[in-house]
């Protein structure tokens, strides 16, 4: 297994706006690839130039040519780069690079199957003529995946005494960058001018990842280019950030805002203008100046804000940051960047609900016990009603249990729910099916104001997988995982994952069990609902279950007859889109009696 390191999930930055949460330190692992057909977070970086065109004098290398580069090592390290068609293959491989002439060969420096320490460089062999050249830039394809390493694009003048420009230094742990990704780094600062100019890719890490590097170009550079590489709405260094907010959990929006000045001189005055849409108009707005207000060339800026704004109404919000600075920019169109969330009656969510692109479970271990596992901050009190969970289709087993921890101690749970997991449940479409788990048969736990909680879905350690849908990209380390993970395959909690698996909170009063003579345990929900409406119900004798969906009008708009066994859980599912909006009565008839319940579809 990977090296394992200490990872105190209480971070030091204060805002005025928020509190820091009370968390219990837990260990960073080394991730486990969830889909080699999922592009991973990354911070996008467009590149200045475009056009083939502004490639200087032809200054462009493929690798197809092994003898145009050179390898060493610093600090006594021995590992070496290669260059061909080779893809990484450690005990952690990620694909091989996708760049235009991957065929032809490209750089890889394969950390995770070297596994020592790295400090490693594949260097160009001669060096380039930029006499003449005012402002100049490396541009090239690359895909990479970060652990504890870091990445840089280092310049010489005399092959001898180099400047070093980090790259991929914002991307995070067990994330990756798109493949190919194409970055650009403005050198001017060393290389403008410059009769020898030498350029090597250097990885310094242990046991990490990969790097591929390929098609590397000198391009002519703009002088002024300000680019947003990345945007929060929410202050994830004291807090999280959420997709789905109840109304009831509002706060501030706390704007984090990252810029690269990519361009060959340093931009003075920099500042940040904001927008906050409620998507018919803008209810908030302004500016505030950048932390770094002169950014030199190749550096970040990385601003925290606090706008004032507090959300009070239901719907989907969009946050816009631009930057600027005093020069005029010669590439705009990377300055500004978007974040959405949305305000909810009862959800709490980590997880982009229009970008649920893949399921992950325990990493091949079923025969131990897994959960995974959400942070959740409560800065008001009130009652958490039920946990609101997707499970994929490759979910084998017939039962989970769902727990809600005190963030500040994982060892006892406070609740503790065992679910079975009927087959309706398993979202096998591309149509998500979400089961709300209810905690105290609905009644509910009361979370307390300003508390922080983990709401955790597991495996009964009985040799059934667990699989769970998820949405990629989380930068507020919002999620753990607990099985055998760390050094040894040590059972513990662990952090380190940058996707956000459906596991919600719901606050949701209405969601109740109900009973009956004939049946017991109905849950019917969600409710309101917009689309799909679930009816849960247990069956207390051997009989036919009718359940009739019926108008306002009285009209009948759906009937289903269910042959139930005793003690059978059963679940229908329906579909409510091509419904009026309204309220509608739910009606189970069993062989004595009957139960009603209303919904509204919104």
């Amino acid at each position: 297994m990977k090296k394992i390191y200490a990872l105190i999930l209480a971070f030091s930055v204060t805002l005025g706006a928020t509190a820091q949460v009370a968390q219990q330190s837990v260990q960073l692992v080394k991730g486990i690839t969830n889909s080699s057909t999922v592009a991973l977070e990354q911070p996008v970086f467009t590149p200045s130039v475009f056009a083939a065109g502004d490639t200087i004098s032809g200054l462009y290398y493929d690798f197809s040519v092994s003898a145009n580069w050179t390898f060493g090592n610093e600090a006594g390290t021995t590992s070496s780069w290669i260059i061909g068609t080779d893809v990484p293959s450690g005990d952690f491989p990620i694909d091989g690079i996708l760049s235009t002439t991957a065929a032809n060969g490209f750089a890889l420096y394969d950390s995770d199957l070297i596994c020592g320490t790295d400090n490693a460089f594949v260097q160009m062999a001669n060096p380039v003529d930029l006499s003449g050249e005012a402002s100049v830039a490396i541009r090239f394809q690359q895909y990479y995946s970060k652990f504890q390493d870091q990445t840089f694009v280092e310049v010489s003048t005399d092959g001898t005494n180099w400047t070093s420009y980090e790259v991929n230094a914002a991307v995070a742990v067990n994330a990756g960058t798109d493949n190919p990704d194409e970055l650009e780094v403005n050198i001017s600062g060393v290389a403008a001018n410059q009769p020898q100019v030498w350029v090597r890719f250097r990885f310094m890490g242990a046991c990490d990842y990969a790097w591929m590097v390929d098609d590397v170009a000198f391009v002519e550079g703009a002088a002024s280019d300000l680019a947003m590489t990345d945007l929060w709405h929410a202050d994830i260094l004291n807090a999280f950030e959420y997709q789905q907010i109840p109304l009831a959990q509002t706060t501030e929006v706390v704007i984090g805002a990252v810029c690269e000045n990519k361009g060959g001189s340093a931009q003075t005055n920099a500042f940040y203008t904001f927008d906050i849409s409620d998507g018919s108009s803008s209810v908030a707005s302004g500016t505030f100046p950048a932390n770094n207000t002169s950014i030199a060339s190749s550096a970040f800026d990385t601003t925290w804000y606090a706008t004032g704004f507090t959300p009070s109404a239901l719907g989907d919000y969009t946050v816009t940051v631009s930057v600027a600075a005093d020069q005029v920019d010669g590439n705009p169109g990377d300055n500004e960047e978007t974040s959405a969330f949305k305000m909810t009656g009862n959800i709490y969510a980590h997880d982009d609900e229009d970008n649920i692109e893949f399921q992950f479970s325990g990493g091949g271990t079923p025969a131990n016990e897994f959960k995974s596992a959400m942070y959740y901050v409560t800065p008001n009190a009130g009652t958490l009603t039920a946990v609101q969970v997707a499970f994929g289709n490759l979910t084998t087993t017939t039962t989970c249990i769902v727990e809600v921890f005190d963030a500040a101690d994982l060892s006892t749970a406070l609740v503790t729910e065992v679910y079975d997991i009927l087959p309706s449940d398993l979202t096998t479409s591309a149509t998500t099916i979400l089961v709300d788990v209810l905690i105290n048969n609905g009644d509910g736990f009361q979370v307390a104001a300003g508390s922080t909680y983990l709401i955790s879905i597991g495996n009964t350690g009985e040799g059934e997988e667990l699989y769970i849908l998820a949405s990629d990209g989380d930068d507020d380390n919002g999620q753990l995982r607990y099985g055998p993970y760390g050094v040894g395959g040590a059972i513990d909690w662990y952090t380190g994952w940058t996707n956000s698996p459906i596991i919600r909170g719901n606050f949701d009063a209405t969601i109740s069990v109900a009973e009956n003579e004939d049946v017991s345990g109905v849950v019917i929900y969600p409710n309101p609902t917009t689309d799909n409406l679930n009816i849960n119900f247990v069956s207390k004798e051997d009989q036919n279950v009718t359940i009739n969906v019926i108008g306002v009008d009285g009209a009948l708009v759906f009937s289903e007859n269910v042959v139930t066994k005793v003690g059978q859980a059963s679940k229908t599912t329906v579909d409510f889109t091509t419904l009026a909006k309204g309220i509608y009565t739910v009606q189970l008839v069993g062989a004595n009696s009957s139960l009603t319940e209303r919904v509204v579809v919104q």
